[in-house]
Parts: structure tokens; sequence; C-alpha cells
């Protein structure tokens, strides 16, 4: 899902970003309508199978230039706040 990254969360158990989904806004019929979108959130778990949830997010990171200059996991993952990127389908927490 393409997203524009609104906001991260960065807890002790689980990292939740929060989004703009793009891909509604750009199939839109109508170009002019009011976009009123609902936030879209994903989590990831720190410690869930064996850390692969983290790796996702390491790739995620070090794909973004803007990301890639921040020495920390915790600076990388702040830095995504403005950025538009894919992210899994397979994380986004239903509401």
């Amino acid at each position: 899902m393409t997203v524009e990254i609104t906001g991260v969360e960065i807890g002790a158990e689980k990292i939740t970003i929060e989004a703009i989904n793009l891909e509604t806004i750009l199939t839109a019929e109508d170009l002019f309508e009011d976009m009123d979108e609902n936030p879209v959130i994903f989590e990831f778990d720190r410690t869930a199978r064996n850390g692969a949830e983290m790796k996702y997010l390491y790739r995620v990171v070090q794909g973004q230039r803007k990301c890639q200059a921040k020495k920390s996991m915790g600076a990388k993952l702040e830095a995504l706040v403005g950025v538009i990127t894919q992210l899994s389908e397979s994380f986004r927490q239903q509401a």
C-alpha cells in the first residue's frame, strides 16, 4: 500500500506508524472532491518472529535517503515522517 507517513510512535514492545493511504486519494473518480481520509495504522512487534518485523522496518528506512544519514534505528524511524513509501498490508491494523 502506498502511504505518506504522518507519525511514528516507538514503544517498548511495538512500533506504530500512522499514515495516509495515497492509493485512495490518487484513484478517486473526482479529483476535486475534498478528501477526509482516515489515517491508516500499521503496527510492528519488536520481538515477534525472531525480529523479522524489525528487519522489515530496517529495509524500509534504508530505502529512504532522508533516513540513511541517521545513526540510530530510532532516529531513522522518526525521520520517516513525511516520507511517501510502500508498507505491507499485513501490518495494517483494522479499525
